[in-house]
C-alpha cells in the first residue's frame, strides 16, 4: 500500500483582536444625572419673543395725484406708510402697530452666590424686517440693540420672591429705554438718533449707562447716568506754537438722572424725575467752546383703579423672558365682562437749555421748554374709551435739535413770535365677543406749533411769513401773510380677531390740514416761484392682516 500522506502543517496563530469586548459585569454604569438645584428657577434662553408680521394694503390719499402733496403718496400698494399714523395714535409708544419686526432675547436668571441676591441678563436684538426689505444697505437701521441689560437685585426683605430691595441695572450698549417723562410722546432724555429722539445732538454711536434703584412696598427711588461720544469743538494749542486752534473731536458727554415714585393712596400714585445732560459745545465764532446743556424735571400724578398697575409705556420696560414673570410686549387686548378699570394722569415737564443768545453777540442764555399732558382711560367689560390733551411749546417740540435755529435761542426781536402746539383726541371701541369684531372711532384736533416773522417792504407794507413745525425736520413754510390753522383728523376702523395670533383690521381715515404747501410758477411772470396751498382734504383707506406671537 502507498505510504500515508504527511500531516498538514499547523495553522498560523490568529492575529490579536483589535478590540476585546468586556463582560457585561465590567461595563461602566452611566453617571447619574446631576441633582436639580431647588433654588434655580426654570429658565428659557434664546426664545424669539414678541414677533409681529403685518401685511398692509391701502392708499392714504385718494384725493391728490401722486406728487401734489408731501410726503409723497403713491397709488394703492402693499406696505406700511408714515401717513397711516395719525397724531393721536399710540401716544405711549414709538411704534405705530403696523411694523414688521421681532425681538430676539437671550435671557438668563440665576440666584447669586450671596444669599438673597438675584442676577439676570438679557441680550435683546430688534430686527426691523421692513427696514431690511428696503435694500438700503444700512444694516444699522434693520438690526439694533433694544435694551440689553445686566441686573443684580438684593432682597432686603429676606424673601426670594419679594419686591423690596436694591437693584443695579447696567446697559452695556444703549440707554434709550432709560428716560424722563412718562407719556412716551413727551418723554425726554432718550438716545435714539435714528428717529430724532436723542438728547445728545451729533452723537457718535450709542449711549451706555447704569442705574441704581431701591424698591419698597409703597415707593421707589433711583439714580443713574449715561455717557455718549459727541462731535464738538475743542480749543487746543498748535504743536510748537502758542496759537490756539479750534478742532472738532469726539468727546465724552454725560447725562445724570434721578427720581422716584410713591403710592400716596391706594388710588393715587405720584412720580418725580430730574436730569442734567451735557450736549457738546457751541461752534459759533463769538461763543466757540461754550458748553451746551439741558436740565429739567418731570412730574406725574395718576389716579387709578385700586389694585391695577400704573400705566407705563412698553418702551420704558426691560425686556425679560422669565417664566416666573411672563411679559409680552405686543400682547392683544383682553376683556373681563363686568369689570371696570380706569386711570386719569396729569404730567408736566419743564426744561432749560443753555444756547447762544440770538439777540446778543458773545452771550449764552437759558431757554425754557415746557410740555404737559392730561389723559383719561376707562375700560368696562368690552368697551374702552380714552381722552387726551397734550401741550408742547415750540422749544419742547425742537428740544433735541435743539431750538428753531439749532443751538440758538428763538429770536425775540420785534416782529417775531411763536405759537405752541395743543391737541385733543378722543377714541372709543367695543369688542363684540360673539363675532370677535371690534369697531372703533377716533378723532383729534391739533393746533400746530409755528414760528412767525413780520417785516416791511419798500412801501412800508407788512410782510409776514409763518413756518409750521410739526416735529423736528418736518416743517411747512406758508405763503406770505397767512397763518397756521388747526388740523382735524379722524378714523373709523373694524378689527376681526381670526385666532389667538392672527387678526385683520380695515379702516377709513380723513385729514383736513390746510398747512401744506408746494412751489409753482407765477403764471403772469413765468420765472417767479410762488408758494401755494395744497388742497387741504386727505382721504385714505387701508386694511392690515397681522400675526403676533
Amino acid at each position: 500500500s502507498p505510504p500515508a500522506p504527511p500531516p498538514p502543517p499547523p495553522a498560523p496563530p490568529a492575529p490579536p483582536a483589535l478590540f476585546q469586548a468586556p463582560a457585561l459585569a465590567e461595563l461602566p454604569r452611566p453617571l447619574p444625572d446631576p441633582p436639580l438645584d431647588p433654588e434655580e428657577p426654570p429658565v428659557r434662553v434664546g426664545d424669539a419673543m414678541d414677533t409681529r408680521l403685518t401685511w398692509t394694503l391701502g392708499d392714504d390719499d385718494l384725493l391728490h395725484d401722486t406728487g401734489q402733496a408731501q410726503p409723497i403718496s403713491p397709488d394703492l400698494s402693499i406696505g406700511d406708510r408714515k401717513q397711516y399714523r395719525l397724531f393721536f395714535d399710540n401716544l405711549n409708544s414709538r411704534f405705530s402697530g403696523r411694523e414688521n419686526l421681532t425681538h430676539l432675547a437671550l435671557y438668563k436668571r440665576m440666584p447669586g452666590f450671596i444669599p438673597r441676591l438675584d442676577t439676570e441678563a438679557s441680550l435683546v436684538l430688534r430686527i426691523d424686517l421692513g427696514a431690511l426689505s428696503r435694500n438700503s444697505n444700512n444694516v444699522n437701521q434693520a438690526f439694533y440693540d433694544a435694551g440689553s441689560f445686566i441686573r443684580a437685585f438684593y432682597h432686603t426683605d429676606g424673601r426670594a420672591d419679594g419686591k423690596t430691595g436694591v437693584g443695579v441695572t447696567l446697559w452695556p450698549l444703549d440707554t434709550d429705554r432709560f428716560r424722563l417723562g412718562y407719556l412716551y410722546d413727551i418723554s425726554w432724555g432718550g438716545t435714539n438718533a435714528s428717529i430724532n429722539q436723542s438728547v445728545f445732538p451729533r452723537i457718535i454711536g450709542t449711549a451706555p449707562g447704569a442705574k441704581v434703584q431701591y424698591d419698597a412696598e409703597r415707593f421707589s427711588v433711583y439714580a443713574g447716568f449715561k455717557v455718549a461720544s459727541l462731535t464738538q469743538t475743542q480749543r487746543v494749542l498748535a504743536p510748537g506754537s502758542s496759537e490756539v486752534e479750534r478742532v472738532s473731536i469726539a468727546q465724552s458727554n454725560y447725562g445724570f438722572l434721578a427720581g422716584g415714585g410713591v403710592d400716596l393712596h391706594p388710588y393715587v400714585h405720584a412720580d418725580l424725575g430730574a436730569g442734567y445732560f451735557q450736549q457738546g459745545r457751541l461752534d459759533w465764532s463769538d461763543v466757540a467752546g461754550e458748553p451746551v446743556y439741558t436740565y429739567g424735571a418731570s412730574a406725574r400724578v395718576v389716579a387709578h383703579t385700586k389694585g391695577e398697575p400704573i400705566p407705563q409705556s412698553v418702551d420704558f420696560l426691560l425686556y425679560r423672558n422669565d417664566p416666573n414673570r411672563p411679559q409680552i410686549i405686543f400682547k392683544p387686548e383682553s376683556y373681563t365682562p363686568g369689570k371696570t378699570t380706569w386711570a386719569v394722569s396729569l404730567e408736566a415737564s419743564n426744561l432749560y437749555q443753555n444756547l447762544k443768545d440770538f439777540e446778543s453777540a458773545g452771550v449764552t442764555t437759558l431757554q425754557s421748554a415746557r410740555a404737559g399732558a392730561l389723559q383719561g382711560v376707562i375700560k368696562s367689560g368690552y368697551a374702552r374709551a380714552s381722552v387726551t390733551g397734550i401741550y408742547r411749546d415750540l422749544p419742547f417740540v425742537l428740544r433735541n435739535q435743539p431750538s428753531f435755529i439749532p443751538f440758538q435761542t428763538i429770536p425775540d426781536t420785534r416782529g417775531a413770535s411763536t405759537a405752541d402746539e395743543l391737541f385733543f383726541a378722543l377714541a372709543a371701541d367695543y369688542y363684540i365677543a360673539s363675532a370677535r369684531l371690534t369697531p372703533g372711532l377716533g378723532a383729534g384736533l391739533q393746533f400746530p406749533a409755528s414760528f412767525r416773522t413780520t417785516s416791511f417792504d419798500a412801501y412800508s407794507a407788512p410782510i409776514a411769513r409763518t413756518v409750521v413745525v410739526r416735529e423736528q425736520g418736518n416743517l411747512s413754510i406758508l405763503p406770505y401773510n397767512t397763518s397756521a390753522v388747526p388740523i382735524v383728523q379722524a378714523r373709523a376702523s373694524l378689527k376681526w380677531d381670526i385666532s389667538k395670533i392672527l387678526s385683520a383690521v380695515a379702516w377709513l381715515q380723513y385729514v383736513r390740514d390746510n398747512n401744506g404747501t408746494f412751489m409753482e410758477r407765477d403764471p403772469s411772470e413765468g420765472t417767479v416761484a410762488l408758494r401755494t396751498f395744497v388742497s387741504p382734504d386727505f382721504f385714505g383707506v387701508g386694511t392690515s392682516v397681522q400675526a403676533r406671537y
